[in-house]
């Protein structure tokens, strides 16, 4: 619990019980609060001087009380928040709360934040624009885009989202941020000294904890010091080769979404200058692997000079493009311990502008993502910069907003937890985030969430819903949910067992989980953790924890996209993620638990 929320108790409690031995105010008996959208509007006016100017409420809050109408419950919390430390305001709006709802303030706010999820509250007409004047007014103008006519069509009740402590964007997603090469990163280490640690200015450091990703065969880290402080990465992943000559020997993958310059062509093959992590800064590609900014291939092949017979373009003349490959968005949720993957191309996005109402038909759709600055169930809520739709970060379900009721869910990814000497062996042609983000944050090894991630009994913000008895809210679980069947494996079984075999509905699973070295300090990880599709084969440990036998004595590889038989037989990998158990609990209460039997 935070010192916030300790303070509020005990100051609450003071002043409630001094409540208890006023007389009534003459106001409380005599207010008519019937016009739902003009009391509103007033109720805001009444906060705001209270925070702004010092002027009592008079009465005003404590009035809710003898009225009686639970529709008022939602925003006499929200403003609760923003008034702490007001004494007589404060006071009213719990007086207020305490008899609509018969529940004491015991943690302040927390207390009626965690009342409303559990009993799922009715909202009253308009709540939607009095939450968005709220956290516009207090706060950040840019809230008001996320709320306009939101609450006939949202998924979630909206009074379960709350203000995470930062404006919109204050917690900076990555934009296709610059991929480096191991030995770029050493040198990097040895540049930005003022994040060495632990006796060592190695970038990477040996132990770290990575976001592993590799998908078409391309593989990249993302060390979770960096993303600690920005949750959240867009990015495009995949890669092309890239020759001496057209036609000739190979040279290095050139990666996606590193912007080229096209200087000349001979026939398909395209010459290209650019700065790809681990690849030269030149060389010849093939046109049908890439994109072009603001054209197409037809208009480039007239435009560029052909390798036989014309002068090259100079660098500053050339047409820029980029290799072609798989949008991805990874959402950390720092509070509750959980990077998800998800692919972020939509095929066929239509939907209603919420600023014009205009019926857009978008076709294929690459969505970008931010932060909102709001979180639900101390979980992150992000919003895609296409439509300003606000998403479950966790779920990656829209949560309101345009998109709420087009039944989109963002598909999983593959994403593994690992140190970066693992990652590194495993892939050598790995590239890794650089520390030249363009933000200026500390960088350092535990410098972001340290105290949160290694304190085992604080959760930061209200989650109504909780289970602590198959285990502790911040213990680590792997996650894996199939067919809407979700099951939560507990990192210390899945680490003893090794390799795993469970059926999850109609599919059988193997999951296979490899205990990383422990550190000075924990960030959310703790095992390198991959599941498998294991279609009714039985596997156990092999001899590496990168192989594993089936009952018939054949040793499979593990690999990022499947396990692979000596035969070319492949069964293919399963999208899960780490998270803190009361992250998983918090949407999926129907969860099952790996070798445990319980009762919510």
């Amino acid at each position: 619990m935070s010192i916030k929320y300790i303070l509020a108790s005990v100051i609450v409690l003071m002043l409630v019980s001094l409540a208890f031995y006023r007389q009534p105010n003459v106001n409380a008996q005599t207010r008519n609060f019937a016009d739902y959208e003009e009391t509103l509007t007033t109720m805001l006016n009444v906060a705001l001087d209270a925070r702004r100017f010092d002027i009592e409420p008079n009465g005003y809050f404590e009035a809710f009380g003898p009225w009686d109408d639970p529709l008022y419950i939602a925003p006499l919390i929200d403003l609760s928040y923003f008034t702490f430390g007001i004494p007589n305001t404060e006071l009213e709006l719990y007086t207020a709360l305490f008899a609509l709802t018969d529940v004491p303030p015991q943690n302040g706010w927390a207390t009626y934040v965690e009342y409303a999820g559990e009993n799922d509250i009715a909202l009253p007409p308009g709540y939607d624009a009095f939450k968005s004047r709220l956290l516009s007014e207090m706060v950040d103008p840019q809230f008001a885009r996320f709320f306009d006519n939101v609450q006939e069509t949202a998924n979630i009740n909206l009074s379960e989202v709350v203000w995470g402590g930062v404006a919109v964007d204050g917690i900076p997603s990555l934009v296709n941020a610059t991929q480096i090469s191991p030995e770029q990163a050493q040198i990097e280490g040895t540049t930005y000294t003022q994040y060495c640690g632990q006796g060592t200015c190695d970038y990477p450091q040996t132990d770290e904890l990575v976001f592993g990703v590799s998908l078409d065969d391309d593989s990249r880290a993302y060390p979770l010091r960096l993303l600690n402080w920005h949750e959240m990465f867009n990015d495009v992943i995949g890669h092309t080769p890239m020759y001496n000559a057209p036609d000739g020997d190979f040279v290095c993958n050139f990666r996606a979404p590193t912007t080229f310059r096209a200087t000349e062509k001979s026939g398909d093959w395209v010459h290209i200058i650019g700065q790809s992590a681990g690849c030269e800064p030149e060389g010849w590609v093939n046109q049908g692997d890439l994109t072009w900014l603001d054209s197409n291939w037809e208009t480039v092949s007239d435009s560029l000079p052909d390798m036989s017979e014309d002068t090259a373009l100079a660098f500053a003349d050339g047409i820029e493009g980029q290799v072609v490959g798989r949008p991805v968005m990874l959402a950390y949720c720092t509070l509750c311990g959980a990077g998800i993957l998800y692919d972020v191309t939509l095929p066929d996005l239509t939907y209603t502008d919420a600023t014009t109402g205009e019926f857009v038909e978008a076709g294929e759709t690459v969505l970008e993502f931010g932060s909102t600055g709001l979180l639900m169930r101390s979980n992150k809520l992000m919003y895609d910069r296409n439509t300003d739709t606000v998403w479950n970060a966790f779920t990656g379900i829209p949560a309101f907003g345009p998109l709420a009721d087009s039944g989109i869910e963002l598909p999983l990814l593959p994403v593994v937890v690992t140190t970066w000497s693992s990652w590194l062996e495993q892939h050598p042609d790995t590239s890794v985030l650089s520390l030249a983000t363009g933000y200026n944050r500390d960088y350092s090894n535990g410098a972001a969430y340290g105290s949160y991630f290694n304190n085992p009994d604080f959760v930061m913000f209200p989650v109504w819903q909780q289970n602590e008895t198959p285990a502790e809210n911040k213990d680590m679980i792997f996650g894996l949910n199939l067919a809407n069947n979700p099951v939560a494996y507990p990192l210390v079984t899945l680490i003893e067992e090794a390799v795993t075999n469970d059926t999850i509905d109609d599919t059988s699973v193997v999951i296979i989980a490899e205990a990383t070295p422990e550190r000075d300090f924990f960030e959310p990880g703790g095992a390198e953790v991959r599941a498998y599709n294991s279609e009714g084969i039985i596997f156990s440990a092999g001899d590496t924890p990168l192989q594993v036998i089936d009952d018939e004595g054949t040793v499979w590889q593990v690999t990022e996209e499947a396990l692979v038989a000596p035969d070319g037989r492949t069964l293919d990998r399963l999208s899960g993620h780490l998270a803190f158990w009361f992250g998983w609990y918090g949407f999926y209460p129907e969860t099952r638990v790996y070798g445990q039997t319980f009762s919510e």
